[in-house]
């Protein structure tokens, strides 16, 4: 399915001359996902990262430190290697700490999780704050079930020996990580995966935090957050749509409405 089709009429200009077209496919996508996070509000101004691997390398691009979410664009995405090593050229430096964080998820996981999202978004933060695990409370948030890590706070992120707990934390199945006292990671195969995921954990975030608050959790059993976790990761949830995850392709078409300077 060519890039049209797949965003439903949203018209996408070619990449620059020389850029291989899947790079071009992973810019947008990215750039996407950045806007997106914006329109959410999960923003911490220039800080936070999201990094998509390029397809067939084991590079990956990542925002300029500086740029807002809101400004970023496909063009402006800056590719470096995987041992940190800026690729592409750019005028902006690029964050330490997203450089760490996502190299490692991105070295321990090359088969499955090729989009990483991280963000100090309030709602998970709090859950983060507590000691107290993810429970699923929602049907969205039984896709979470025994699918996430959880990683002890140790100070900016700086320190590459800080990888291995990471990754160990992240285990082989889980694409979550509850970074305790810091914030959420959510990853993915793609960046709708992995934004989706996102959405999804911050919403059964709020509705866990509020129940807590209000009263006894009504638990759902292990066997049908199991059952339901299933529906999701085999596309039962979404079955009769046209493509895997329907509202990528829409909310595609709301970031373009409101500013397409994304795709340049």
């Amino acid at each position: 399915m060519d890039m049209r089709a797949r965003t439903f009429d949203i018209d996408l200009p070619a990449g620059p001359a020389g850029m291989d077209p899947a790079e071009w496919e992973a810019r947008l996508d990215l750039a996407a996902c950045y806007r997106l996070v914006d329109c959410h509000g999960w923003t911490s101004v220039v800080y936070n990262h999201i990094t998509a691997r390029i397809p067939g390398s084991d590079h990956f691009l990542i925002n300029p430190f500086g740029m807002r979410y809101d400004e970023i664009r496909a063009s402006d995405l800056i590719r470096i290697d995987i041992d940190g090593n800026q690729v592409s050229e750019s005028d902006w430096p690029v964050n330490r700490a997203g450089y760490v964080i996502h190299s490692a998820i991105h070295k321990a996981r090359p088969d499955d999780l090729h989009c990483v999202i991280h963000t100090h978004e309030a709602v998970s933060q709090a859950l983060c704050a507590l000691d107290h695990p993810v429970v699923p409370v929602t049907q969205e948030g039984c896709q979470f079930y025994k699918r996430v890590g959880y990683h002890d706070y140790e100070g900016i992120v700086l320190d590459e020996s800080e990888q291995d707990r990471l990754t160990a934390a992240l285990g082989k199945k889980n694409h979550t990580l509850v970074l305790r006292n810091h914030g959420l990671i959510t990853a993915g195969p793609s960046c709708a995966w992995a934004f989706v995921r996102h959405c999804h954990f911050i919403r059964n975030a709020s509705v866990q935090l509020q129940a807590m608050a209000a009263g006894k959790l009504n638990r759902i059993s292990k066997k049908v957050m199991r059952h339901t976790r299933e529906q999701f990761e085999g596309g039962s949830a979404q079955a009769g749509a046209k493509v895997r995850h329907p509202e990528w392709p829409a909310l595609l078409r709301y970031i373009d409405a409101r500013d397409p300077s994304w795709k340049s």
